[in-house]
């Protein structure tokens, strides 16, 4: 039986901060065909894909005679998939599954759309896809979630709730393998700095628990626009112990868990309506061992029982959030049974191997009702 065909999309080809998206990829039982470089993809990773973006001039002549009556990069697509006969597409975040949509209908191929965060919770990006997505909702086979609260916004919008699957991310194996040290000093951040993640506050909440617990440290691994203003803070209020670690490999990732008593994360919802979807990170975390002190936000509640495998405060909360890691400073025997408590219960409902099967019977499912 010949393998399935699936053209497998994202915004890019190996983003540091969508270790999700690779995690997704590699479970998927089929031959993959990688397109990328934005919503409707132009670039392959087999660079077989002829990107819009440099066309032959054979191809410009025929457009212009009216040869070819579509723009470009929808030929070119079009022509990529019929030459690999793509059986399904698996388009990662809702733009690119508005964006393609359109082909999968002309084609008749199954399509199924993953949305991650952003794409079903930023204002602009709502308002600009608003009938686009309310034509790929009807045109899609499936629409996979990572949270109830991601689900209900998008039933809000015209999603029909019976093409909605959630499945939340599981993390690698990796993280289930670590030893946390619950007798260091070391307290872990790791994520894009961008607002919905909010490290300025995580910032503000350690500077408060340090001068109660002045041996605690802190260690931010990411990057991001928000990088420098945490820098700059870092400074102006004369914080110390705390570094900035920039972008790590998830091996280095795993050995600063292995290091570290507790993680934490300050999610919220952007001024620009920008959610999580459910933090893979807090997932890692939880599966390593590590009790996790974040907020009430977006598909965290699901993962985070609070007082149970971690702490949960408001959005904005500055001040009970640093009241929740001197708490665990203080309580190293709590620490630990919340870090495996954290640990059982992602080994029980986040397994990568569990995970992955949903993904692959969702595919099935979808080829089957073609």
């Amino acid at each position: 039986m010949e393998k399935i065909r699936i053209c497998f999309t994202s915004t890019d080809l190996n983003a540091y901060s969508e270790t999700f998206i690779q995690n997704l990829k590699c479970g998927i039982e089929a031959q993959i065909f990688h397109c990328y470089g934005d919503a409707l993809p132009y670039l392959s990773e087999d660079k077989k894909l002829q990107s819009f973006k440099t066309p032959p001039l054979l191809d410009l002549i025929a457009q212009r005679l009216g040869f070819i009556n579509l723009p470009l990069r929808e030929y070119y697509l079009i022509r990529y998939f019929k030459f690999n006969r793509i059986n399904l597409i698996f388009a990662n975040y809702g733009p690119s599954g508005a964006e393609l949509a359109p082909i999968a209908k002309k084609l008749n191929i199954p399509l199924i759309v993953h949305f991650h965060g952003y794409d079903a919770s930023v204002r602009a990006v709502l308002e600009n896809f608003k009938q686009s997505y309310i034509e790929m909702f009807h045109v899609a086979r499936f629409i996979i979630v990572v949270s109830e609260e991601m689900k209900n916004d998008l039933i809000a919008i015209g999603a029909p709730e019976n093409k909605l699957k959630k499945i939340t991310y599981a993390p690698h194996f990796r993280f289930s393998k670590l030893s946390p040290d619950y007798n260091s000093n070391q307290m872990l951040a790791i994520g894009r700095f961008v607002e919905k993640k909010a490290p300025y506050l995580t910032l503000l909440a350690y500077q408060r628990a340090k001068k109660v617990c002045p041996d605690l440290n802190l260690k931010f691994i990411g990057s991001g626009d928000l990088l420098s203003v945490c820098q700059d803070l870092t400074r102006s209020l004369e914080i110390e112990d705390l570094e900035f670690s920039g972008v790590l490999s998830p091996e280095e990732i795993a050995e600063e868990m292995k290091a570290s008593f507790c993680f934490v994360q300050h999610s919220k919802q952007a001024a620009n309506g920008d959610k999580e979807g459910t933090p893979v990170a807090i997932l890692e975390a939880l599966s390593a061992g590590l009790p996790v002190i974040s907020t009430f936000h977006a598909g965290i509640p699901e993962i985070i029982q609070d007082g149970v495998n971690g702490f949960l405060v408001a959005e904005d909360d500055v001040k009970m959030m640093s009241c929740r890691l001197i708490e665990l400073y203080n309580d190293r025997i709590l620490a630990t049974k919340m870090g495996q408590s954290g640990r059982s219960f992602m080994a029980v409902n986040f397994n990568l191997e569990n995970y992955q099967k949903k993904i692959n019977e969702l595919i099935k499912e979808a080829l089957s009702n073609d």
